[in-house]
């Protein structure tokens, strides 16, 4: 009976941390015309689910779909250059100020699956599908959360991925985001 006192008494002079939940999405847009026959375009969603835990860490899961086109021509030929990308990611995030600060900047590591598709298109001719490769890559951000409400914030953050390439090599693929959250 002792024993049970005791542990009652040592877990009610504890600090108790909820589990707060967060939930994210951005989108971005971008495209650049140079002529009526040559442009570039890009297009990126994310969302994301992270789950803070210990007032300053959190575990995020997320999702990217990410694409790329490109029109060239000339006199003779057009050709479109198509990329997507999706990542799915998992990081361990560390708030470096108070949860109840209106500015939260944060780091985070962990790591992403990552599936690229590649295709290369000519005028009357047949699509040419790049081979890539898909694989686990290490990942690492920074970010700054501004919060407008108890509820809701503006996050922008700053993502690198070393992915695998096909000739064993990796590349650096970054992303900037800016998007709102959620805490439920």
């Amino acid at each position: 009976m002792k024993n049970i006192l005791f542990i009652l008494i040592s877990l009610l002079n504890f600090k108790v941390f909820a589990l707060m939940t967060e939930v994210g999405a951005s989108y971005s847009y971008s495209k650049k015309t140079f002529n009526e026959t040559n442009f570039y375009q890009t297009d990126s969603k994310s969302v994301s689910l992270s789950l803070y835990f210990l007032e300053k860490f959190a575990l995020e899961f997320s999702y990217a779909d990410q694409f790329y086109e490109s029109q060239e021509s000339d006199s003779t030929s057009t050709r479109t250059v198509q990329q997507s990308s999706k990542i799915y990611g998992t990081d361990l995030i560390y708030v470096i100020t108070d949860q109840h600060s209106l500015f939260q900047p944060y780091v985070k590591l962990g790591g992403a699956y990552i599936a690229k598709k590649k295709q290369v298109k000519y005028v009357n001719a047949d699509v040419i599908n790049i081979p890539t490769k898909d694989g686990l890559a290490p990942s690492y951000g920074i970010g700054l959360k501004y919060k407008l409400s108890e509820k809701f914030s503006v996050k922008v953050g700053y993502d690198l991925w070393k992915t695998p390439l096909d000739d064993g090599t990796t590349s650096d693929d970054a992303s900037f985001k800016v998007g709102l959250s959620w805490y439920l």
